[in-house]
């Protein structure tokens, strides 16, 4: 059970917490941090990198009970006063991308002093399914990530038969599936004999 700093909660139940969401991608180049403040941020040995308000919009974050699936998006507008062109975003095809974790956190600061308050709060973590370019007339170039959370292991049924390489690839140094080759081809003699 997470416990949150006394300080906090206070400030919660007042209503008065300045929030500073917080985007990491995981790509297989290494991971990437944005952070919605006008200063960087290091947690976890990434530095989130400032964006300005709007530069990134994340979707309606849903959360049920169950093995469902629940998806979200990521779209990031040009702007080219901040350096983001339209061949920036191009640029992300050259990344390893596909399947690649994604978390959404919030920092809880202080409202008065801007202090930080305690760690940030994962709200969603998921995969990348896809990476869309799109042209608007009226908003310009933005491209969308599509996620899917980390439910999606519980509920793919496309025939696929997981393995260990693919099991490293989720979580690496797990060892379920280590012996999964041999399932089916050892004898086993049950009750008495």
């Amino acid at each position: 059970m997470r416990s949150y700093p006394s300080e906090l909660l206070t400030l919660l139940d007042e209503g008065r917490v300045r929030y500073a969401g917080m985007i990491r991608f995981d790509l297989g180049e290494g991971s990437f941090g944005f952070i919605r403040q006008s200063a960087d941020y290091v947690y976890g040995g990434v530095i989130y990198t400032a964006m300005l308000d709007g530069l990134i919009e994340v979707s309606d974050l849903s959360y049920g009970t169950g093995t469902v699936a629940q998806g979200f998006t990521l779209r990031l507008s040009e702007s080219p006063d901040n350096g983001i062109t339209p061949d920036v975003l191009l640029d992300i095809e050259n990344y390893d991308y596909l399947d690649r974790p994604v978390t959404i956190y919030d920092l809880h600061r202080h409202p008065d002093t801007g202090a930080v308050i305690g760690e940030p709060v994962a709200l969603m973590r998921g995969y990348i399914n896809a990476v869309l370019h799109e042209e608007d007339p009226s908003s310009g170039y933005f491209m969308t990530v599509e996620c899917e959370s980390r439910a999606l292991d519980y509920s793919r049924t496309n025939g696929r038969i997981r393995s260990q390489d693919d099991q490293q690839r989720r979580n690496p140094g797990d060892k379920f599936y280590e012996h999964a080759a041999t399932a089916g081809r050892i004898k086993i003699n049950w009750g008495k004999t």
